[in-house]
């Protein structure tokens, strides 16, 4: 990365930042599902199971997974949910447990989030929670065990 220096302050030149804008936008996911790396419309997969399931404040609250184009993905589902709650689905790829990709959607339009790609790496894991706004997170009170 190339550094330049204008009045004392650091500044990354336009070709890396972009670099990274591009890097955290692989793992940000929303109502579009855009990133390529995340399946838009996981119920048209097939061999599809429950991985994690939860039963939260009267909601299910479900880590599914499924082949879709030829390789297993992962993604959320709510049943039981109520006008407000949000899906959530939440991404850790480097073993921390901690979020690092996240996609979330209103039950309003559908009761599941967009995928992510399942790995035989140890590191990957998923976890699935309701929420009542886009910008709210899984807690260990609202969402399934990590999968």
């Amino acid at each position: 990365m190339t550094l330049r220096r204008v009045r004392g302050r650091k500044l990354v030149t336009v070709a890396a930042m972009g670099a990274a804008v591009v890097a955290t936008s692989v793992l940000a996911a929303g109502p579009a599902g855009a990133a390529t790396s995340w399946w838009g419309d996981p119920n048209s997969c097939t061999n599809v199971g429950t991985a994690r399931s939860s039963n939260i404040s009267n909601r299910t609250v479900e880590v599914r997974y499924g082949t879709c184009g030829g390789a297993q993905y992962g993604w959320g589902r709510i049943t039981g949910y109520k006008s407000g709650d949000y899906i959530r689905f939440e991404v850790d790829t480097n073993g921390d447990r901690k979020q690092d990709g996240a996609s979330w959607y209103p039950v309003s339009n559908r009761n599941y989030t967009a995928g992510y790609p399942t790995s035989t790496s140890s590191n990957r894991a998923f976890r699935a929670c309701f929420v009542t706004s886009q910008t709210a997170v899984c807690t260990t009170s609202n969402s399934t065990p990590w999968w």
